[in-house]
């Protein structure tokens, strides 16, 4: 009778006796096509991240939402301290509803339509969702408390489609993707994303004063979703899914089809071994109760924990609001800042495969702590909050911000942006997507990518974070966890460039907590003190 530990070893087995080298990758122009299609899925997750940020400060969003509900027309463009509760509540769950919708399309759909119907069909579903979900928010009138929980519905829809194609562009991309160019090919997404958050800040910009204003902002996201559901089965399915869950012979027609190339037995042969190494499909069980599964599954976790914790989702969702009050133009802010993620991405999909990704994340890791570092510190410096309290109420508040201290916060947070765009932007997507043995890649995706869209529900509050203790503790609390975040990246996480898939375990296994050098100065000290 085989022990836990026997059985761990036989499905959990090193690829040592099959490293797969020089194996050829045939011609990259259809994978890259295929690749850049795909994370078209990617497109509305930006571009609905972005209009966010930007609708709740339009005129035509508080007419809906705010006044003749909550208040008159000066209350409802108040501070974010001065806003009236219920309203505050509402753009809180405004955005927590559409995370809720991620964490739930990430971790109840994703996996389970994955692994049955393919890749392709999570890509399908994930547009579908997101379209049904965007007709829910923009269609119905405002003005009304009962159709604003309707809208409310509408966002958890709309989120569920981002948290399937959130799963789903990643991972087809890293399937698909030869060995070399699979950093920037699994990256595309990332590229989609910030291009889509870009365009909607400039679409705000210029419907900012329309009557309509924040319902033609997100309607015309739309044309995305449309063109990838219609395009998604002209693509072929990932040949690892099809090796694994159909034949060889269309394993192979896809493979051959992808790499233009009329001998791919090679790579057919890596994926084999490392299907008949991995074995069977794994349960939700096992993949908790098996030692490195579990260790693997909280490193992608973890990871994606702290690239919402860095702060990404706050500053672009209420940033607009922040800047409005410390420079004066918040829509303008929001453009330089996704300006600024968009044009640092391009260069960041040729860093993955070049310099890699553990690098990156350390070292890009210290820059967006010093980012939120001086702009915590300029807001701390440089400005003033006079709050005029009533009855324990603040009933208004005023921040006061030299010219060049708003810039500087606003340069500040660019060196943080910029940092996070050439790093854990793109490479948590990247590494999540490629760390996991075929067998358990689609059910320990599923998880990875809920982690982050339920830190995404627990960044939804930071507004009330803001309102309570400053916007200075804010920068200050992320500097912190970036900081956090470098030192496990440095103690958990080996480098994965260049290594071929079905060859990631031996990394791991080669990758010991006791060979750093930080951790051999601290067992050292530790030891002379004993």
């Amino acid at each position: 009778m085989k022990t836990n530990n026997e059985e761990e070893s036989i499905h959990l087995k090193s690829n040592s006796n099959h490293e797969h080298e020089n194996i050829p990758s045939g011609k990259s122009s259809r994978a890259i096509f295929l690749s850049a299609f795909s994370s078209l899925g990617g497109w509305f997750f930006g571009y609905d991240q972005g209009v966010t940020g930007g609708i709740v400060i339009m005129h035509s969003f508080k007419k809906d939402f705010c006044i003749g509900i909550y208040g008159n027309e000066s209350i409802c463009d108040l501070s974010i301290s001065a806003l009236p509760s219920e309203y505050r509540r509402f753009l809180i769950l405004f955005t927590l509803m559409y995370n809720l919708g991620c964490f739930l399309g990430a971790l109840f759909i994703s996996s389970f339509i994955a692994e049955k119907f393919g890749r392709r069909a999570i890509i399908f579903t994930s547009s579908v969702l997101f379209i049904i979900g965007t007709f829910m928010v923009i269609l119905p009138p405002g003005g009304s408390k009962n159709v604003m929980k309707f809208i409310l519905i509408g966002r958890i829809v709309e989120g569920t489609g981002v948290g399937c194609s959130s799963f789903a562009c990643p991972l087809y991309a890293s399937e698909i993707a030869p060995t070399k160019l699979r950093g920037m090919l699994s990256g595309f997404m990332t590229m989609a994303i910030v291009s889509g958050l870009f365009s909607a800040n400039i679409i705000n910009f210029f419907l900012k004063n329309h009557s309509l204003g924040w319902r033609l902002s997100n309607g015309i996201i739309l044309i995305v979703p449309l063109i990838l559901l219609m395009g998604i089965f002209c693509c072929p399915e990932t040949p690892r899914w099809l090796l694994k869950n159909k034949s060889r012979k269309s394993a192979e027609k896809s493979l051959k089809y992808i790499r233009q190339i009329d001998d791919v037995n090679e790579e057919l042969n890596a994926i084999d071994d490392a299907i008949k190494d991995e074995g069977n499909e794994i349960s939700i069980k096992e993949l908790f109760t098996r030692k490195k599964m579990f260790q693997r599954l909280l490193i992608g976790m973890i990871l994606h924990i702290f690239l919402q914790t860095s702060g990404i989702s706050p500053i672009f969702a209420y940033g607009g609001m922040i800047f409005e009050r410390i420079l004066g133009s918040g829509f303008l802010s929001l453009i330089i800042l996704s300006g600024a993620n968009m044009f640092s991405t391009i260069p960041a999909l040729f860093l993955f495969d070049k310099i890699g990704r553990r690098y990156l994340l350390i070292f890009c890791g210290l820059g967006m702590v010093f980012g939120h570092f001086f702009a915590g510190t300029g807001f701390l410096v440089g400005c003033k909050v006079i709050k005029t309290i009533k009855d324990n109420m603040i009933v208004n508040e005023e921040i006061i911000c030299g010219t060049n201290t708003g810039i500087l916060i606003l340069i500040s947070t660019v060196v943080y942006i910029i940092s996070f765009a050439l790093s854990w932007g793109a490479i948590c997507w990247i590494y999540a997507a490629e760390i996991y043995p075929l067998n358990v890649r689609a059910r320990a995706m599923s998880f990875t990518t809920a982690s982050h869209w339920f830190m995404c529900i627990i960044m939804s509050f930071i507004l009330e974070f803001i309102s309570s203790f400053g916007i200075h503790f804010g920068f200050y609390l992320f500097s912190s966890l970036c900081l956090c975040a470098v030192l496990f990246v440095y103690l958990f996480c080996p480098e994965t460039k260049g290594i071929l898939l079905e060859d990631i375990e031996q990394v791991f296994d080669n990758f010991q907590l006791k060979d750093r050098v930080l951790f051999k100065k601290l067992t050292c000290r530790k030891d002379r003190q004993i």
